[in-house]
């Protein structure tokens, strides 16, 4: 009798390609939108990165840092309220670690497998390692809607774009949902009483993610960290504008930062999608819809997602060369989960 395996596997592998599919459709996407394939549209578009402020090409970079840096706070503000003591500096290494990663993984979560094996190795809490980066992760998407849509309420007299207030209430309500799921403690029991009980292998799995789902849950009834996680969400939210705005000023002087109040939780909420290999074609996509919708050029949005892109890429590479280079530190000491 065959098993399920290899059906997974075939799965996996049409995702794949849909993936792939994906990525390319929306190249081609970019290309037409923005006239590259006519010689005028490349001439606009070369002429446009021919222009780099580098005053502003220098503190896109920078602020790419200190969203990292962020990133980092926050999730040690949750590995502290479990009594992991981990320094700022090793866990911005981790997550450089997972960009350089997130170059060759075909999925953009590769970069939080990796976290979560960083962190685990160091502190030997495989479990709180997965809620951390869970929690960490979730937290910011419930942030970027909730951030995304107060500046589309805030904003609306001045850009109203139905599509958008609705795709918002849309990705509202999937967290919602994707929130129940993951804190309701009765939905692995009872699935597990309907199936688990037949396959062993899936037992298996439903122990482990109930123990999981144990640690996720331990969360929710802190809530100071909670505050504590949500404001440094606001933050790395803002900056993310502050981001975007720069860049867009190193090709452009006159970008509005009301503009890029609505425009950027849009393009991060449209980046969030798992449609393609490593977010290629998605962000550039992203750039080009929403950037004209506020008068901007499609040259200015392309510029603006290259100049994305290739940041991602330069702390992919600095990642890498931290990887290989860090030396081995002392495993982190855990003080026990606080109380």
């Amino acid at each position: 009798m065959p098993t399920p395996a290899p059906q997974a596997g075939n799965k996996s592998r049409l995702f794949f390609i849909f993936k792939i599919a994906a990525s390319v459709l929306l190249l081609v996407y970019v290309i037409w939108t923005s006239g590259l394939d006519s010689a005028e549209g490349r001439e606009e578009l070369l002429n446009t990165l021919r222009h780099v402020d580098l005053f502003w090409f220098t503190f896109s970079v920078f602020m790419g840092v200190v969203l990292t840096v962020i990133s980092s706070w926050k999730w040690q503000v949750l590995l502290r309220s479990k009594g992991i003591e981990v320094s700022l500096g090793r866990l911005v290494l981790f997550y450089f670690i997972g960009r350089f990663f997130n170059m060759f993984l075909p999925s953009s979560m590769g970069g939080d497998v990796v976290r979560v094996w960083e962190l685990s190795r160091h502190s030997g809490e495989k479990y709180e390692a997965i809620a951390s980066v869970l929690v960490e992760r979730l937290s910011g998407m419930a942030t970027l809607v909730f951030v995304s849509a107060a500046a589309v309420l805030i904003e609306l007299h001045r850009y109203n774009l139905p599509f958008l207030t609705a795709g918002v209430l849309f990705l509202a309500v999937m967290n919602v949902v994707i929130f129940w799921l993951i804190l309701d403690q009765r939905l692995l029991p009872l699935f597990n009483h309907l199936v688990g009980s037949r396959f062993r292998p899936l037992a298996i799995l439903l122990a482990k993610l109930t123990r999981i789902q144990d640690a996720v849950r331990e969360y929710k009834d802190n809530r100071i960290v909670l505050v504590q996680v949500f404001a440094l969400s606001c933050l790395f939210y803002f900056l993310a504008v502050v981001n975007v705005w720069g860049t867009a000023l190193a090709f452009f002087p006159d970008v509005s930062f009301a503009s890029m109040l609505i425009a950027v939780p849009a393009i991060m909420l449209v980046m969030n999608l798992p449609v393609s290999i490593g977010g290629i074609g998605l962000m550039e996509a992203a750039f080009a819809f929403f950037f004209p919708l506020f008068g901007y050029t499609t040259a200015l949005a392309v510029s603006v997602a290259l100049l994305m892109r290739f940041k991602n890429i330069l702390y992919g590479i600095a990642g890498g060369f931290l990887h290989l280079t860090r030396l081995r530190a002392e495993p982190i000491k855990n003080g026990g989960a606080a109380s």
